[in-house]
């Protein structure tokens, strides 16, 4: 299994060398990282030699606005003369421009809560798109069975905060505004029932995250024997001295030592650590009324 970090910065990068692949957010056209690069940032970190023997992959994975798509077209473009290895994707105007030849490179199917089956992983698969990142919200057992049904590369995220809910409202700004709240900054953290969320309020809406950090390090050697070509890390929130340590042991976990490793990535983020939703099954019941 192959390890993708999620920077925000070529110095982040370069911080973590000892990465497979790199996942960068576009400015304006991303959500949900620690923060975003322009495009001559992208050009900046190729000729850089950063990403020298390993891959690239820059996500797109804003919900789209008609105001978005000749932006999206241009940037498309540019993007189409480097040498990325694919672009993740939320919305389907991603999948629509790279059928009429406006994308060139590989689609990664990115929808967050929505990437949870194997049906729709071939839907996306026969229209084209070369792989799937895994929604975090799905079980182990889940994952191997949506493995074991398609071929597509796919990405699971295994370590790092979960991203809870993402909207386009302006939600802590609003509040703020209307109480007279002074509004300094995008980061924020809402504390409720003993645990502490992070959230970030910036100029794409607000995005809210789990208020523990997935620990998926055993996990990975689970995920790896299943057949998973990429695990996803997440460092954002997290104090920068830790970053390396982090992906070392990610990288250094075996069945002899994952005990003890698993132990200081813990210890690394403080104890607030849980699995995520590996062995957490969601289930929709509805409710019986009573004529």
């Amino acid at each position: 299994m192959k390890l993708i970090a999620m920077v925000d910065s070529k110095e982040m990068m370069a911080s973590l060398s000892q990465a497979d692949a790199y996942l960068v957010g576009i400015a304006g056209f991303s959500t949900n990282f620690s923060g975003y690069v322009t495009l001559a940032e992208v050009e900046e970190i190729i000729s850089s030699g950063l990403v020298d023997g390993k891959e690239l992959f820059v996500s797109l994975n804003k919900n789209m606005h008609d105001a978005d798509l000749e932006p999206l077209k241009t940037l498309l473009s540019s993007l189409n003369k480097l040498p990325i290895a694919g672009i993740f994707y939320y919305d389907v105007a991603l999948v629509q421009l790279k059928q009429r030849g406006l994308c060139k490179h590989n689609l990664i199917w990115h929808q967050e809560h929505m990437t949870t089956n194997y049906d729709t992983c071939r839907f996306w698969q026969n229209h084209g798109v070369l792989g799937a990142c895994l929604s975090s919200e799905i079980t182990l057992a889940e994952i191997e069975a949506i493995r074991n049904q398609v071929t597509m590369p796919l990405i699971v995220l295994v370590f790092g905060y979960i991203p809870m809910f993402v909207s386009k409202r302006h939600l802590v700004t609003n509040y703020q505004k209307t109480f007279s709240f002074p509004v300094d900054k995008t980061r924020y953290t809402l504390k409720k029932e003993g645990r502490t969320y992070p959230i970030v309020n910036d100029q794409l809406g607000t995005q809210v995250y789990s208020a523990h950090i997935l620990n998926g390090l055993s996990e990975k050697l689970v995920l790896e024997q299943a057949g998973i070509d990429y695990g996803l890390c997440n460092f954002a929130f997290l104090p920068s001295e830790t970053w390396g340590p982090i992906l070392d042991k990610f990288r250094e976990v075996n069945q002899a030592n994952v005990t003890t490793l698993e132990s200081e990535v813990d210890l690394l983020c403080e104890h607030n650590t849980d699995k995520g939703f590996f062995y957490k099954e969601t289930i929709f019941r509805v409710k019986k009324y009573e004529k």
